[in-house]
């Protein structure tokens, strides 16, 4: 095995650990993440969510607000993390998907406002 190739599989080992931290706040709602790869020469990690994640209108702002700060600071090979969209997911489908959030969004809000009075 390589040096290149024995750095590259120490980093997706670290990466991993650190995904392992988060999985569980994800998979409370439904949801995970998964490494892709890490691209060594340019320094982006590429994952995918899935589940309830998966197509989340949410997603892109939790990898680039939390998931990408966290992974940046522990493993400073990483330059940045990018959110790879699973292939078959149609425009359709995140349509519906965002229509059922903000639905499931009004209902909560009106519970929080019934409960409030």
């Amino acid at each position: 095995m390589s040096a290149e190739q024995e750095k590259l599989n120490q980093l997706n080992q670290q990466i991993e650990d650190v995904l392992d931290r988060l999985r569980p706040f994800l998979q409370r709602e439904g949801g995970n993440i998964h490494l892709e790869r890490f691209d060594l020469d340019t320094g982006i990690c590429y994952v995918t969510m899935s589940g309830a994640c998966n197509g989340c209108y949410m997603a892109e702002s939790d990898v680039s607000d939390s998931i990408e700060v966290l992974l940046m600071d522990e493993i400073p090979e990483i330059k940045h993390v990018q959110l790879v969209q699973p292939e078959g997911m149609s425009f359709q489908d995140m349509l519906r998907r965002l229509q059922e959030e903000e639905r499931a969004n009004a209902e909560l809000s009106e519970y929080n406002r019934n409960r409030n009075n």
